[in-house]
């Protein structure tokens, strides 16, 4: 008689488990897995200065350069350098991008980076920034041009 109350306690808990612990964690697993995020279509790529800018530099340098808006860094450069650790040098510049690129047309080597020094530039997160990507182009040999 006892055996058959421990034997019912042992399966009363487990029901228990199942449905408090084990399916509330399926079911939150399945929903992350199925999650489907909807997006629409931005007015506009660049800002009004960009496209000054973009006109700008397509206007003197358009006949000889590929002038690229947008680029992330991680485009442009190599983050796998032996001696660190390639993931966190890749979060350090994920996410960060310059205004343009250009292009030389006949090899498609990098000529420069430019970024356009709008009103945002004056914040203090942003200031750091600045500094941290010219330091990273610096490093890697790549000429960045700041706009303003």
């Amino acid at each position: 008689m006892c055996y058959n109350l421990d034997m019912n306690i042992l399966y009363l808990f487990l029901v228990v488990v199942f449905i408090f612990i084990v399916f509330p964690v399926l079911v939150r697993a399945s929903i992350g897995n199925n999650k489907r995020y909807h997006y629409r279509a931005k007015s506009h790529m660049m800002t009004r200065a960009e496209e000054r800018c973009f006109r700008s530099l397509e206007k003197k340098y358009g006949a000889k350069y590929y002038i690229v808006p947008q680029v992330h860094l991680s485009a442009l450069l190599e983050h796998r350098v032996k001696g660190q650790n390639y993931r966190g040098a890749f979060s350090h510049i994920n996410g960060k991008s310059v205004d343009f690129v250009l292009l030389d047309k006949k090899s498609f080597e990098v000529v420069c980076a430019v970024e356009l020094d709008d009103h945002t530039h004056a914040r203090a997160d942003r200031a750091e920034r600045d500094r941290e990507v010219e330091r990273i182009f610096e490093e890697a040999g790549v000429k960045l041009v700041r706009m303003g």
